[in-house]
C-alpha cells in the first residue's frame, strides 16, 4: 500500500511516525471525550452540592441571625438609655452588611469564574 513512499523515507522511520500520528490522534479524540464526561460529572457534582446548601441555608441563617441578635441583647443591656433602639439599629446594621458582603462575593465568584473561563486553556494543574 505504501510502497512507492518507501522510494523516499526508510520504512522503520515511516511505520515510526506513522505510529506516532496514529497515537496523536487517538489522543486528541479521547481526549475531547473524556473533557466532555469529566465536565458533565463536574456539573452534576455542583449541582448537587448546591442543592444541599440550598437546603442548609435557611437553618443556617437563622442560628446566625440568633446568634447576632443573642449577642446585640448583651450588647444592649451594658449601655443605659435607649437599649431597645440601639439593639434594633445594630440588628438593622448587621443584617446590612451580611447582604451586602453576600452580594459582594456573588459579583466577585461571577467575574472570578468568567475570567478563569477566559484564560483555562492556559492554566495547568
Amino acid at each position: 500500500m505504501f510502497e512507492f513512499i518507501f522510494d523516499y523515507v526508510e520504512r522503520e522511520s515511516f511505520t515510526k511516525y506513522l505510529r506516532l500520528i496514529i497515537f496523536i490522534a487517538t489522543y486528541i479524540i479521547f481526549r475531547k471525550y473524556y473533557s466532555d464526561w469529566a465536565k458533565m460529572k463536574q456539573v452534576k457534582r455542583q449541582i448537587e452540592q448546591d442543592n444541599k446548601e440550598k437546603e442548609e441555608k435557611p437553618e443556617k441563617d437563622r442560628k446566625k441571625r440568633a446568634e447576632i441578635e443573642e449577642k446585640l441583647t448583651q450588647e444592649a443591656a451594658t449601655f443605659g438609655w435607649g437599649k431597645k433602639t440601639r439593639k434594633n439599629v445594630k440588628l438593622s446594621q448587621s443584617i446590612l452588611e451580611e447582604q451586602a458582603t453576600e452580594l459582594r462575593e456573588r459579583h466577585q465568584t461571577a467575574y472570578d469564574a468568567q475570567e478563569d473561563h477566559d484564560i483555562e486553556d492556559l492554566l495547568e494543574d
